[in-house]
């Protein structure tokens, strides 16, 4: 496991909010919670991450949930993104990580072309969806794919997520007044380096 894995799973894990630019311009960018708890090392043999992104308004119930297994690829990091089989089993479980617990691998299934490539640049991650048009998101009526990027750095998380019609390319959903910029409110990363391993 590099470094630069090491170092990326502790940033990423916190509790984030981008309420500064949320009262800034409310017309533009709701106000978004999301959560990233670090996964106990058995659920992927490694480093993961249990996600919850949900409005702050109702921020108990979390309109995407997701899961982040970390690799090591040719000098940068993927992120696999998976999907829990039933996600009412663990909603809350970012803020009550005690459940994580009982998290296995026959509980999950892998989203398949979703995986996000990351490379560090100097104090920061720069990562985005593999290319081509495989991570399939059905939303608004229809199927649609993903175009992401993001950036990462200690206290800050950057995310621009679209999804684009089949067909057209043209963009069905995600913000059209560009990315989120999230800040960290409360920063999990001494679990990162606190996880046991066999």
């Amino acid at each position: 496991m590099s470094e630069d894995l090491t170092t990326l799973a502790a940033w990423l894990a916190g509790d984030w909010s981008n309420r500064e630019q949320s009262w800034a311009a409310p017309a533009f960018f709701a106000h978004i919670r999301l959560c990233m708890r670090p996964l106990p090392w058995h659920v992927f043999d490694g480093l993961g991450f249990y996600s919850e992104q949900a409005d702050d308004y109702d921020w108990k119930n979390p309109y995407r949930v997701r899961l982040l297994r970390l690799v090591d690829v040719d000098g940068a990091i993927h992120t696999e993104n998976y999907a829990l089989k039933d996600e009412s089993l663990y909603i809350g479980a970012c803020r009550e990580p005690e459940r994580l617990t009982t998290l296995s691998r026959d509980l999950i299934e892998q989203l398949p072309g979703c995986t996000f490539r990351f490379e560090r640049k100097d104090d920061a991650f720069h990562g985005h969806v593999l290319p081509g048009k495989g991570c399939r998101i059905f939303r608004r009526g229809q199927v649609t794919y993903l175009q992401g990027e993001a950036v990462l750095n200690a206290d800050t998380y950057i995310s621009h997520d679209r999804g684009f019609d089949l067909e057209t390319d043209t963009q069905v959903w995600g913000s059209v007044s560009g990315p989120f910029y999230f800040k960290k409110q409360v920063d999990f990363a001494t679990e990162v380096y606190s996880l046991t391993r066999p």
